[in-house]
Formats: C-alpha cells, structure tokens, sequence
C-alpha cells in the first residue's frame, strides 16, 4: 500500500508530529513500564518520516511511503490498546499483529504487484471495522470505574478509525472525496495524545481531591462513612475495606466478620500495614493515587480499623457466652493484667462501654451521674496510657479492645 503524500501546511504538519513527540515523552517519563509512551514518540517519528514524500526522488518517496504505513499502523495499535499499552486479549493481539503484517507486508506486495492494492485497502478497512468494534465493546463491558478511564478513547478512537477507513479508501478505492477535505480530515489523529492528555488531566483533579478528603475524613466516624470518602474520591463505588486482627493472618470486613482478599479475579488489592484496600484494577493505571488517598485516610482507617477489630472480638464473645458480655468483670486483675491500676468501679465503666453503652446508660446502671462515668472513663485512658492525640471515640475503641483482649 502506497498512499499520497500529506499536503498539510508545513506548520500544522509541525505541530501534529510534535503533539505525538511531547504527549509520548510525558507518557514515557510518567509510567515507563506502559508502552503508550513509546507508540506515541514512535508514531510521531512515524509522521515527520511521511514528509519525506514531499521531496521528489525515488527513495525518499519510498521512505515517506512505508512511513505512512507504519503510522497508520501505530494509530490503529494505540487505540486498540489505549490506555493500558498492551494487548489484553487474543482479539486484541491478532489484531495489532495484522495491522502491522499488513503495513509492512502490503507495502511490499503492493510494491510487487500493484492489482493487489485495492484488496489491501479493503483488508486495511476490515480491521478497522474490527477495531471498533473492541473499542464499542470494551465501553459496554466495563465497569464504572473503567469507563472513566476509557471515556478518552471513546471520543477519540471512533473519529480516529473513521477518518483512518475514509483515508485508506480515498487512496485506493477511488472514493469521491476532495484530496484536501481528506488532508485536513487527518489533522483527528490528533486526538489519540489529547486524550492521553485528557487522561493525564482527570488523574490530576483526583489528586486534588485527595486534599478535601483530608477535610471530609475529619469529620467521619464510621468504617462506612471512611468507605464511602475513599470511593468517591477515587471514583470507584465498588471499593472495600478489609482489616486485618492483631497477631492473626485472617482479615476481617468493617462489620467484623472474616473476609477472603482476592486473588486474581478481577480485582485489585494494596495493603497498608493492617488495612487492605480492595478496588476495581482500573485505578492500578495510577497506583500512587490509591497510596495518596489512603496516606490522607490513615488515622480515619485506624479509627475504622479498630472499630472492625472490636465487632470481631464481640462476635466472638457472643458466640462463646451467648449475648452476655460482661462476664467476671469484677475479677481482681493479675500482676500483669493490662488492666491492673483500673479500680472495680473501673472495671465496670469499661465492661459497660464494652457493651457499647453511652455515658448515660452506664450513669444508669450504676446508679450515678454521667458527669461521674465521663470522670471514670477520662481516669481509664490516662491508666490505660492511651494515645491523647486520637479522638475520644478512637480512645473508647482502644479501651474496649484492651479490656476485651484482656478478659478473653
């Protein structure tokens, strides 16, 4: 396949090979395992190697040719792997393969045998079909968080493999388009490294919501509400928590009941110390927005995390001692009990909080005030030298877990 030399003015021609060279050298630099970076330096190579059809000599004309073809072969390559880089399934690798065999493959026998043309152009047509079709198909497959990742190539890859059809037949179908119309109408492969761009854009208005995370996680409680902050600001409503006991290999969810992490089946997971983050592997395209979301979420996960661990150990209990809790909660402390300073009246504020009572519910049990109970609980953190720079309710946790790891 030998098509006609581009006759775009020499400044537009300019700036479309250098949007490939600059968008590429970004890709590149930003996630160097992702081969788009490359296809994109490639295909601007690719395009400033079309020019040399301008000049009038045999080799020249030869190299500007091939050029072309290996262009519109890189095109077809990125948007059928866009954004990942890679082939993700036997479609997707035989048709990359083909591109690239028809390419260089067609350049030749078309060079050989010049009837053949119009069969190459109709075969170059077919896999562009084709390739729309994975694009059209890959969209209604994916997840929610997917689509935003594709939605680039969901405006860009159509147009692109259209004007890439009407191109090919222009040139050796002999389909009635003015050559100029079909010229400018090239200038939409211009929207592959927009919509890298595009994509590089949207990665950085999430990372500034990373920063009203912070704000809204201030105010948060609950493993629900810490879950539902994440989900939003990463954009993946599928996202959950798993936290992982003390000294326990088992992880559990915010309700405290053992979960199983996944494990290669469409899932993705990044572990943070005793918390995992389980998400749609989508986000693995930026993997240090997942990390910079949850650093911002840390003390809300600690705080989560803890409430998790305290569902666990009261499931536990009920299921050992049925639905009463406070058992033998009077019994003197050891040497080495942990709750060994903590008076008997104490030992009973916290085996009610371990109940999840309220200050006013223990003042009626006990008979006495909730000024006094809010005394007996300030005197049970300063004894159990519980971290004063948590919130009081992370406090409550912490103390509840201690008494209930050191009662069994």
């Amino acid at each position: 396949m030998a098509p006609a030399a581009l006759l775009l003015p020499i400044p537009v021609d300019v700036a479309v090979g250098a949007s490939f060279l600059a968008a590429g050298v970004v890709a590149w630099r930003r996630r160097a395992e992702n081969p788009t970076g490359l296809l994109m330096v490639l295909s601007g190579l690719a395009w400033f190697g079309w020019d040399f059809g301008r000049l009038d000599a045999e080799l020249p004309t030869r190299v500007g040719e091939l050029s072309l073809n290996v262009f519109l072969a890189l095109i077809a390559h990125q948007v059928i792997v866009f954004p990942y880089g890679v082939a993700r399934s036997r479609l997707e690798q035989a048709l990359v393969v083909s591109v690239y065999a028809l390419a260089f493959g067609g350049y030749v026998l078309s060079e050989v045998v010049t009837e053949t043309n119009e069969y190459l152009a109709a075969l170059g047509i077919g896999l562009a079909v084709v390739a729309l079709f994975v694009v059209v198909r890959r969209w209604l497959d994916a997840t929610p968080p997917e689509r935003r990742v594709l939605a680039p190539l969901l405006w860009a890859g159509p147009p692109v493999l259209v004007v890439l059809m009407v191109a090919i037949a222009h040139d050796y179908m002999d389909l009635s388009v003015s050559d100029t119309a079909v010229d400018w109408l090239q200038l939409v492969y211009v929207a592959i490294p927009v919509a890298f761009l595009a994509g590089v854009l949207r990665t950085h208005l999430q990372r500034a919501a990373v920063g009203d995370l912070v704000v809204e996680l201030s105010e948060v409680a609950s493993p629900a509400e810490v879950r539902d902050a994440l989900a939003r600001t990463l954009g993946d409503p599928s996202l959950e928590l798993a936290f992982q006991l003390p000294g326990k290999p088992r992880y559990v969810d915010p309700s405290g009941k053992p979960v199983t992490l996944p494990g290669g089946d469409g899932r993705a997971v990044t572990k943070l110390e005793d918390v995992a983050l389980v998400y749609d592997p989508s986000l693995l395209e930026d993997p240090a927005l997942v990390q910079s979301a949850a650093a911002a979420a840390r003390l809300a996960l600690e705080n989560a995390r803890l409430q998790a661990e305290l569902r666990a150990q009261l499931e536990r209990r009920r299921d050992a001692k049925g639905d009463q809790l406070r058992v033998d909660f009077v019994t003197a402390p050891t040497e080495h009990d942990s709750l060994a300073e903590l008076t008997t009246r104490e030992l009973e504020v916290l085996a009610l909080l371990a109940e999840g009572r309220t200050d006013r519910g223990i003042a009626q049990v006990l008979y006495v005030t909730p000024k006094t109970v809010e005394a007996h609980v300030r005197s049970i953190f300063r004894k159990l030298d519980l971290p004063t720079d948590s919130t009081v309710e992370n406090r409550r946790v912490h103390s509840v877990l201690t008494f209930l790891r050191a009662r069994g």
